[in-house]
């Protein structure tokens, strides 16, 4: 029965046009055949780019689904990296994710989709750079429910998923998410094969729509209560006007998480998508990534230090202010020296006004922070704790979501001083 309601998906697929290959497109095979990953011309190496992941129906196919939510068109202006892998094929001939209990390994296979999915793209990550903190999945009815075990079983680094018309685990104690993680839920009350309400696959419950989201609010830690004063949006092109309430949960959550339900009023599993979809759903996603730092290398004047080596500057941590713990990291110094962290609002790439080798690469007003940079190890390693909310003065003196920072570290090497290369941080 479930099958068959979901068949005309691979009847539709076999009129469906495949989109072409651009020139910077690669594949990546698991063992499982090869998956094209799609890159836009805009994509530039050293400058990380959000990684899309779409999953289909039971059923259906990767190729078929993207043919059906449609959101390579919006590759180049909102540059992510994108891919739509298929499914392995059951005992039916239909291609399915082993997403949850409920949804849709039929043949009890116990196939591990979840770790194919993050073997899929810790691949793509050795080809392209992939923002580590803007790792999203998006998924329909069977692809859904797989795109929420992603979010169970690897939380540390799936940023946020949206899924249409599917669910998440009925019995919690099957999904232990080792972080929040963003959940986007939309679904349609008219939905006669995942029902909005909830309902049973062979005689294994699933919960319902409302029911997912308070789940994933609740393990997000944020207020039950919901926000319901955005205005009604327009999901499906069937119904008329506005007919999408949008309920968000994003009260007291941890900052890695929050949850979201977009009801269609009307809409069934398979709904009319309108054009404002797609945008939608990746404006979402780009709003909701893990919190944390964007780091790009944008000069490079270091010189080698007295041992033959280039000093480098590193950024990591997160940018939740709460947690103070934003790292920069200075490699390849001299031992037994010391130096300082500089950081601006501004970049401004000059000589070092002092005359020593070396550039400068941050201007405007600049901090200096952190004297005496403790050294160790062959070579040099330093590394200072920069808290967010107190830096040193002058103003500004403190770090808020969505500024962009330049950061550079200056070292002393013997009777000269030189500057390790600059970096531009963009704070999330």
């Amino acid at each position: 029965m479930f099958a068959r309601q979901l068949t005309p998906l691979s009847i539709l697929f076999l009129t469906t046009p495949l989109a072409l290959a651009g020139s910077g497109d690669f594949t990546v095979n698991l063992g499982r055949g090869a998956v094209t990953v799609h890159v836009p011309d805009v994509y530039q190496a050293g400058e990380p780019a959000p990684l899309i992941v779409l999953l289909h129906g039971y059923s259906g196919s990767g190729a078929w689904q993207e043919f059906y939510m449609g959101f390579r068109p919006y590759q180049e202006e909102y540059g992510f990296i994108y891919t739509y892998p298929d499914g392995l094929t059951d005992s039916s001939g239909y291609q399915y994710w082993n997403g949850t209990d409920a949804c849709c390994d039929f043949d009890n296979s116990g196939v591990d989709d979840a770790a194919y999915l993050k073997d899929l793209v810790t691949a793509i990550q050795q080809q392209v750079d992939i923002d580590p903190r803007r790792i999203h999945f998006v998924g329909h009815s069977n692809g859904a429910f797989m795109a929420y075990r992603m979010a169970c079983e690897h939380g540390d680094w799936v940023a946020s998923v949206a899924g249409l018309a599917g669910a998440t685990f009925k019995n919690r104690a099957m999904c232990t998410p080792s972080e929040p993680v963003h959940v986007l839920q939309i679904h349609g009350t008219s939905d006669s094969t995942i029902g909005y309400n909830g309902g049973w696959i062979y005689g294994v419950p699933y919960p319902g729509a409302l029911e997912s989201v308070l789940t994933w609010a609740a393990y997000d830690g944020c207020d039950p209560v919901p926000d319901n004063s955005s205005p009604n949006i327009n999901l499906d092109a069937s119904v008329p006007g506005k007919e999408t309430v949008v309920s968000r949960y994003e009260s007291l959550c941890w900052p890695t998480g929050a949850a979201e339900l977009w009801k269609i009023q009307g809409g069934g599993h398979v709904p009319t998508l309108t054009t404002q979809f797609p945008t939608k759903v990746i404006k979402w996603l780009y709003r909701h990534p893990k919190p944390g730092v964007t780091a790009t290398r944008y000069c490079s004047p270091a010189v080698s230090n007295s041992s033959g080596q280039a000093g480098w500057l590193d950024a990591s941590g997160s940018d939740a202010l709460q947690h103070n713990n934003f790292f920069l990291t200075a490699s390849n110094l001299p031992t037994n020296q010391f130096g300082y962290f500089l950081g601006s609002l501004q970049a401004d790439f000059v000589p070092n006004p002092g005359g020593s080798e070396g550039n400068l690469c941050v201007g405007g007003t600049v901090l200096r922070f952190t004297s005496m940079l403790g050294n160790s190890g062959a070579g040099g390693f330093i590394a200072d704790k920069l808290k967010l909310n107190s830096l040193p003065g002058p103003p500004p003196n403190a770090i808020v979501t969505g500024d962009t920072w330049y950061f550079q570290a200056w070292f002393r090497d013997k009777a000269t001083s030189n500057f390790t290369d600059g970096l531009s941080v963009l704070f999330r």
